[in-house]
């Protein structure tokens, strides 16, 4: 029995150093599992910032591809359109070639037709024959100037041909200072077309028809005074539109022909 006391004194010491070994490997462990987890923590935002790195490669690497794929086919595109500029470019240096033989062709032309307006007018009705043969004569010193281009030139012969053209369509009355039987007198003329040419002094006292055979002025009889008013009061805009008869050189002529013959 004495020994008893001593045994249970030593099992309480042991159970005291057992109880403390044990807190103190639980607390390690604790704190082995603490740190573990917190290395575990930080390996997933390791992994978490790889991957986050990782697709951010992927998207940038996607933008390239397609960047590439756009790149090739806008190179194709430049390579097409460099293709057809320089057929352009052919093409329009041949045109220019061309326009360079066409201008040396073109002034000669343009002045062979002023020279052939030139010879109308002087064969034509003798109306505004002054001006117009001026304004040939305008014509032909613009054709020799340097400092106009062949363009102009070009447009300036055709405008002037157009308004002659013109003349075949349309009527006219204007004033004028014509020379009859040796006499100047101050009439006013009224153009048809280019068929006829009609005067008649401001008077209303004579009128004549340009005669295209004999180059001079015919006279009229007086009957005729007051439509060849007429005529002039409606190609000013002065009357409304009638019909009238008018002398004709071709009726002029048979009227003639038909007084000859009565009397032979």
């Amino acid at each position: 029995m004495q020994l008893k006391a001593p045994l249970c004194l030593f099992i309480t010491l042991f159970s005291i150093f057992s109880v403390h070994g044990e807190s103190g490997q639980l607390k390690q462990s604790l704190e082995t599992a603490e740190k573990t987890q917190r290395m575990g923590q930080q390996s997933q935002q390791g992994v978490n910032t790889l991957a986050k790195q990782s697709q951010e490669l992927l998207d940038k690497y996607q933008k390239l591809l397609r960047k590439t794929e756009c790149q090739k086919e806008y190179n194709q595109e430049l390579r097409i359109l460099e293709i057809e500029q320089k057929e352009n470019i052919e093409i329009l240096q041949q045109k220019i070639e061309d326009v360079k033989l066409t201008k040396q062709q073109l002034l000669p032309l343009l002045r062979e037709m002023v020279k052939t307006l030139d010879q109308f007018i002087l064969l034509d009705l003798p109306f505004h024959k002054e001006a117009r043969l001026n304004s040939i004569n305008e014509i032909k010193g613009f054709l020799s100037r340097s400092n106009v281009s062949i363009s102009e030139k070009f447009r300036r012969v055709m405008a002037f041909y157009q308004a002659e053209n013109d003349y075949n369509y349309n009527l006219e009355v204007y004033r004028d200072n014509i020379e009859i039987s040796d006499e100047s007198r101050s009439v006013q003329v009224l153009r048809v077309g280019r068929n006829a040419l009609y005067l008649q002094t401001l008077d209303g006292k004579l009128s004549a028809l340009w005669n295209k055979h004999t180059k001079q002025w015919q006279i009229l009889d007086d009957k005729y005074q007051r439509p060849i008013r007429k005529a002039m009061r409606i190609a000013s805009q002065k009357s409304a539109p009638d019909l009238i008869t008018l002398p004709y050189l071709t009726l002029l002529d048979q009227a003639t022909q038909n007084e000859l013959q009565g009397a032979k």
